[in-house]
């Protein structure tokens, strides 16, 4: 094909000619054609004005000739195969557009296309700025033939059968340097623009795909009549055929020869088996679509109807078996009616508000009576199994499995198109993306494409001018799950800039071990770390009482908000092999599950005290929790470590470091060697080091020091007190005393809390029992004060 563009063909002149006439000449021919029909009749009765009638509706008729000419021929004429120029498969109203001047730069062909709505589709949902992207096309008429064949190539690359503004739109933004830079600006690139087309393509497909036939007034006749059926259930078939077709990209296509041939051949029901949101309705309404379109012979026009479980317990009262065998018979007597069962543990006695049907549905299903199709997951299926399997094996199983991106993201643009519709709003690319990425890392107890779509209708809400934008996703995700997703904003990034000192302002010293972790959470909230990792990582060596829990609950504070936001497990407490299960157990009976609590607190750090003490099966337990971000349940249900910092402690070393410290050495100096000391003496494994983000040495606190942690358990006092309106300070010679009497080289600053209890807030009670404090007054206290 010649990449020429000629409009002086016929096909270009037909194309000028037909967008000349759409529209107000269109209106304007049927008028007249109805005006001079109507007077040209009225002359004919009429003496002496016959000849007048006849010319009228000559008019008349030359007016039809036209507008059959335009309905027929001008207004939808397809692409000339084989083409032998441009202009053979340009769309009709885009090649009208372009006029008589052959000479086509790219700026004038992006005004031109810019007029179809195929290109505002795309420019629209890519939230481009047609001015701007205008500003930067060259006026060059030279320019244009590699952007022609650019065009070519992405038809068939997309199976496009013409050349619309949306290919055209496409290949000019990606045709140029400056454009490219303004998709990269715009944090978009090439492949992006590519899929927005496709998506457009799909859409247009399916408003000009003729409506589909689902069998007219026979086929309801034929379905018999089922008044429980049409109160306790769902007619999904009708719901299809009311909206004109199910218009989505199915997440597993390919399984539903297999479900056809075991409801027409073999057992007659299904099992379909996946994860919450893999796809198991839409692919049940799917199946009802090609039911009705009678493509299985054996299944021609049956129907779908979805059971409702909670309306049929609200409503049962003594008699559910009574309703439930009433269902059954209306279905087995209508003989074209699929009972589908959604959420299928609802109707096994397995949840809040489920029911049992086993007994009843065991015999219907043995001999074939109805056909059913029952949604599990893989945990429910595994229990019906345990149960009842006489009753799981009558059901044909279908795995259901996560899709992957490319089809999640047919999925997320076909179901967007549902929301613009439904809720008057515009639904960005960038928004589909940002809701897969960010439901991937926050909303790991669900399945793609299910947890994508919910976090798209999460959003609903933050449009902004009814857009939904990749901010109104995080948003929806920031409100739910109560963490920061967005790009940090001037007050957070200083606050992350000077972690140091928020934590400083909770613990005192351990310079290195404070900056060492701050850097590293810097990194995971700037988006620089991985995101199939933990935020951070880190093993804490030092000896007793040196403030590496204290670090862990300022981590918990500053950067979760709350230091209640920590898991904390005593690594002593699992030191033989069985001890693994009790971390696994995904039930709820085990209080000390590591499973449960991650599940219950996701955005949290994890504290693993004294982890050299732990069954090395434990270990190895952390190996898969570092490298992955994940950890899998006794029943194979994972759970997510993505969103939390882990933090081991260890006193191996302790002595050594306390010894190089005294002698007057810089942790620097001596971290490498003691670790690999560590190493060599088997009290951990190199691939367990090598796994966290950073090793972190404390080093024991000088009492001056600890004179500083006195201050700050001080403040704690002092906190508690404020609810009297009471206050207490220390001389110089009481706080002397207090860290004299706290001061253990061995436990560090542990025995603190209890000197400053015994001796301060000991003697504060007796004041305020005494009435020697009054609401108002400051407690001073000296040395000889002290209990």
């Amino acid at each position: 094909m010649s990449g020429e563009l000629n409009l002086g063909s016929l096909r270009a002149k037909k194309a000028r000619l037909a967008n000349r006439i759409h529209g107000s000449v269109w209106m304007v021919l049927i008028s007249s054609m109805g005006l001079f029909g109507a007077g040209g009749l009225g002359l004919l009765i009429q003496d002496g004005t016959r000849h007048i009638g006849y010319a009228v509706l000559a008019l008349a008729l030359a007016n039809l000739m036209t507008a059959l000419w335009y309905k027929r021929d001008l207004s939808h004429f397809p692409a000339r195969i084989p083409a032998r120029s441009l202009d053979d498969i340009l769309e009709p109203g885009l090649l009208g557009s372009f006029g008589k001047n052959n000479h086509v730069s790219p700026k004038r062909a992006w005004e031109i296309a810019q007029k179809t709505w195929a290109a505002r589709f795309l420019t629209n949902h890519l939230l481009i700025d047609p001015q701007q992207i205008g500003q930067l096309l060259s006026e060059t008429e030279a320019e244009m033939p590699p952007i022609w064949q650019a065009c070519q190539d992405l038809m068939v690359k997309t199976g496009s059968p013409e050349l619309d503004g949306a290919v055209l739109s496409a290949c000019l933004i990606a045709g140029s340097e400056p454009t490219k830079q303004y998709l990269a600006s715009r944090n978009l690139k090439q492949e992006d623009v590519v899929e927005t087309y496709g998506w457009f393509i799909r859409l247009n497909q399916f408003i000009n795909q003729p409506k589909p036939y689902f069998g007219g007034i026979g086929r309801d006749w034929a379905s018999g009549f089922t008044p429980t059926l049409d109160r306790f259930g769902q007619n999904v078939s009708r719901m299809i055929e009311a909206g004109g077709g199910h218009f989505h990209t199915l997440a597993h296509g390919d399984v539903l020869n297999s479900v056809v041939h075991n409801l027409s051949q073999g057992s007659g029901s299904v099992a379909l088996v996946g994860e919450v949101g893999t796809g198991k309705t839409g692919l049940a309404y799917g199946l009802a679509q090609r039911l009705l379109e009678g493509r299985d012979e054996s299944l021609r026009y049956y129907q779908m109807l979805s059971l409702n479980a909670s309306l049929i317990l609200s409503s049962a009262g003594n008699e559910l078996e009574k309703i439930m065998l009433t269902l059954f018979g209306e279905a087995m007597h209508a003989g074209n009616v699929i009972i589908f069962l959604d959420e299928a543990r609802l109707f096994f006695g397995s949840g809040t508000g489920a029911i049992d049907i086993s007994q009843i549905l065991l015999p219907v299903l043995q001999n074939h009576n109805v056909k059913v199709i029952a949604a599990f997951t893989p945990g429910d299926f595994q229990q019906l199994k345990a149960s009842n399997e006489s009753l799981a094996t009558t059901l044909a199983v279908i795995n259901v499995t996560e899709p992957d991106r490319p089809l999640t993201m047919k999925i997320l643009e076909d179901t967007a198109l549902t929301f613009e519709a439904k809720d008057k709003l515009l639904v960005s690319y960038e928004a589909l993306s940002e809701a897969y990425r960010l439901s991937g890392q926050y909303m790991q107890d669900q399945a793609y494409p299910g947890k994508a779509i919910n976090v798209l209708e999460q959003a609903i809400p933050y449009t902004e001018n009814n857009v939904m934008t990749a901010v109104s996703v995080q948003t929806a995700i920031e409100k739910t799950h109560g963490v920061k997703v967005s790009k940090a904003q001037a007050p957070e990034a200083d606050a992350l800039l000077h972690l140091e000192a928020s934590i400083h302002a909770r613990m005192i010293n351990q310079d290195r071990a404070v900056k060492v972790i701050a850097a590293a959470l810097r990194r995971g909230r700037a988006g620089v770390a991985s995101p199939n990792r933990p935020v951070g990582s880190f093993l804490f060596l030092g000896p007793t009482g040196v403030g590496k829990t204290e670090l862990a609950r300022s981590l918990a504070a500053t950067y979760f908000g709350n230091e209640r936001q920590m898991i904390r497990l005593d690594m002593t407490e699992y030191q033989s092999a069985e001890d693994v299960g009790r971390l696994l157990d995904g039930g709820g009976a085990n209080d000390k599950s590591l499973m449960l609590a991650i599940r219950e607190q996701p955005f949290s750090v994890v504290l693993l005290d004294e982890i050299e003490k732990a069954h090395p099966n434990v270990l190895n337990l952390l190996l898969q929790m570092l490298d992955e971000g994940q950890l899998t349940d006794q029943t194979g249900k994972p759970a997510s470590f993505k969103n939390a910092i882990i933090i081991t402690t260890s006193n191996a070393g302790s002595a050594e470091i306390t010894e190089r410290i005294a002698a007057g050495d810089g942790l620097e100096t001596f971290e490498r060697p003691l670790i690999n000391k560590l190493i060599s003496q088997g009290q951990f494994k190199p691939e367990l080091i090598n796994r966290f983000d950073e090793i972190v040495l404390f080093r024991p606190l000088s009492q001056a020091e600890l004179a500083q942690v006195a201050g700050l358990m001080l403040a704690e006092v002092n906190k508690t007190l404020s609810n009297q309106n009471v206050k207490v300070e220390l001389t110089q010679a009481a706080l002397d005393a207090v860290v004299k009497a706290g001061y253990d080289p061995q436990f560090g600053a542990r025995p603190m809390r209890r000197v400053i209890q015994k001796m301060v807030e000991d003697t504060i009670a007796t004041r305020l029992l005494s009435n020697q404090a009054q609401a108002g007054s400051t407690i001073v206290l000296d040395d000889k004060d002290l209990s």
